[in-house]
C-alpha cells in the first residue's frame, strides 16, 4: 500500500463537509466526529485542510486527541511545504459563538509593571482571559490564560479590591490591543525574550489597532481648573499610589546623609535641628533622584494609575492626579524643583515611615563616630536595608 493510499482511508469514511470546514467551522465539526475526532485531524492533513488543523491546534477547548493530533499534523503539513494560515478569530466552542470582546487595565505598580487583559466573551456566559504582564523598559514579561464566568470574573475583581483597594479598570479594546503590541516592540530594544503564547492566544489579543489610540485619560475629558498641588502628597493615600517608593540606594543614601550631619551636632543634639537637619536632606534627596528622565516616566505612570482612580474615585481625583503629573514633568533644577511638589518629596517621607514601622515605630540612622575634637569619620557606602543596629557609634539617633 502507497503512502496517498493511507493517506486516503481517512477521508473516505467522513462526509465531505466535515473535510473542507473551514477554520471557523473546525470546532463543530470535530465536536460532531466524538470519539472520531483523531480521524477527522487526520483526514484534514490529508487533505491539506491546514486552516481547520491548525484551529483545532490552537483551540485550548478541543478534546485532548484532536489538539494532539492536529499539533502532529501541522509539523507533517509543514514538512510537506504547505502553508499554515495565521488564525484572527476564536473558534466556537461547540456551536457557543464569541459575541464580543472585553479589556481590563490593572495599572503600573512602583516597578512600572502594569497588566493588560483582554477577554473573548462568549454566549454561554463564559469568558477566555489572557492577561498581559508588561514592565516599562522592558516590554512585554508574561502571559497567562485562564476560563471564567461572567459571575467568577466579578468575584475575582471584587476580591481584588479587598487584597489591593482597588480592580482592574475597564479600559477601550483598542487601546488594550495597542499596549500589548507596543511592550512587544520594547522586547526588541531591551532584548528580552517574548513570552510563550502569543500564538496560541493570538486570536484574544488580537491585531492592533491601524492607528494609535488616545490615551483612556484622554478619552474621560477630565475637569481642567487647577489643582492644589500643595496638598499632592495625599495622593500616597490612594491604594494605587501604595508601593510606589525610591529606590533603595537613594533611601540608604539619605540616611547616611542624615547621620552624618547630625553627628556633627555633638552627642546630644538638639531636636528642633535634628529635624531642620532630616527635612533639609530629604529635600536634597528628591532633588538627586528626581532627574528630568525618571519625572518624565513618574507621570506617564501616573497618567496610567489616574485610569483606575477615575474608575475607582471620580474624575475629580482623576484630574489631582493629572495636574499632579503635569507638575512632575515642569519641576526644573533652579525654578520649582522636584522638592516643591509634594508628592515627590512624600517617596522618601513615606520610605522612612516604612523603615520606622518595621522597627518597632522608630528609626535608626547611621551615626559616625566623632572622634575626639575632631569631625565624624566618613560614613560607610555601602548599600543595603536599614535595620535598628545599623549605627556605627553608640550615640546613633533613634528618631521618633
Amino acid at each position: 500500500m502507497t503512502k496517498d493510499d493511507t493517506d486516503a482511508t481517512p477521508l473516505a469514511s467522513f462526509d465531505q463537509r466535515l473535510i473542507e470546514v473551514d477554520a471557523e467551522g473546525a470546532a463543530d465539526a470535530i465536536a460532531k466526529a466524538g470519539d472520531r475526532c483523531r480521524d477527522l485531524v487526520d483526514a484534514w492533513v490529508a487533505a491539506k485542510n491546514a486552516a481547520a488543523v491548525a484551529a483545532v491546534a490552537a483551540n485550548e477547548h478541543a478534546p485532548g486527541p484532536a489538539r494532539k493530533a492536529a499539533r502532529r499534523g501541522l509539523n507533517v503539513l509543514k514538512a510537506r511545504g504547505i502553508r499554515i494560515p495565521e488564525r484572527t478569530h476564536v473558534e466556537r466552542i461547540s456551536g457557543d459563538g464569541v459575541e464580543g470582546y472585553d479589556a481590563w487595565f490593572v495599572p503600573p505598580d512602583g516597578a512600572g509593571t502594569a497588566v493588560v487583559v483582554i477577554g473573548a466573551r462568549f454566549r454561554s456566559g463564559k469568558y477566555r482571559l489572557v492577561q498581559a504582564i508588561v514592565r516599562d523598559g522592558v516590554g512585554l514579561l508574561e502571559l497567562r490564560a485562564n476560563e471564567m464566568s461572567r459571575s467568577q470574573v466579578k468575584s475575582s475583581f471584587e476580591a481584588n479590591v479587598k487584597r489591593v483597594g482597588y480592580a482592574p479598570a475597564s479600559v477601550p479594546l483598542d487601546w488594550a490591543r495597542a499596549r500589548v503590541a507596543a511592550a512587544k516592540l520594547e522586547n526588541a530594544k531591551s532584548g528580552a525574550v517574548l513570552p510563550l503564547g502569543l500564538d496560541t492566544h493570538a486570536e484574544v489579543l488580537g491585531p492592533p489597532p491601524d492607528h494609535p489610540p488616545p490615551h483612556p485619560i484622554d478619552r474621560a475629558e477630565l475637569p481642567q481648573e487647577a489643582s492644589p498641588i500643595q496638598g499632592s502628597a495625599s495622593l500616597h493615600g490612594e491604594p494605587e499610589f501604595a508601593a510606589w517608593l525610591p529606590q533603595g540606594e537613594a533611601v540608604q543614601q539619605l540616611l547616611v546623609e542624615v547621620g552624618q550631619q547630625i553627628g556633627a551636632l555633638g552627642p546630644e543634639p538638639d531636636q528642633a535641628r535634628v529635624d531642620a537637619i532630616i527635612s533639609t536632606c530629604i529635600d536634597g534627596a528628591t532633588d538627586r533622584f528626581f532627574e528630568p528622565e525618571l519625572r518624565a516616566l513618574v507621570a506617564a505612570r501616573m497618567k496610567d494609575v489616574a485610569i483606575s482612580i477615575l474608575a475607582r474615585a471620580g474624575k475629580a481625583r482623576a484630574a489631582d492626579v493629572m495636574a499632579v503629573a503635569r507638575a512632575t514633568i515642569a519641576a526644573g533644577l533652579i525654578t520649582s524643583p522636584p522638592r516643591e511638589v509634594p508628592f515627590l518629596r512624600a517617596f522618601f517621607q513615606k520610605a522612612l515611615a516604612i523603615l520606622a514601622e518595621r522597627s518597632g515605630g522608630q528609626l535608626s540612622v547611621p551615626v559616625p563616630e566623632m572622634p575626639p575634637g575632631g569631625l565624624p569619620s566618613p560614613a560607610p557606602t555601602e548599600t543595603g536595608p536599614t535595620t535598628p543596629d545599623d549605627k556605627t557609634s553608640p550615640g546613633g539617633i533613634i528618631l521618633p
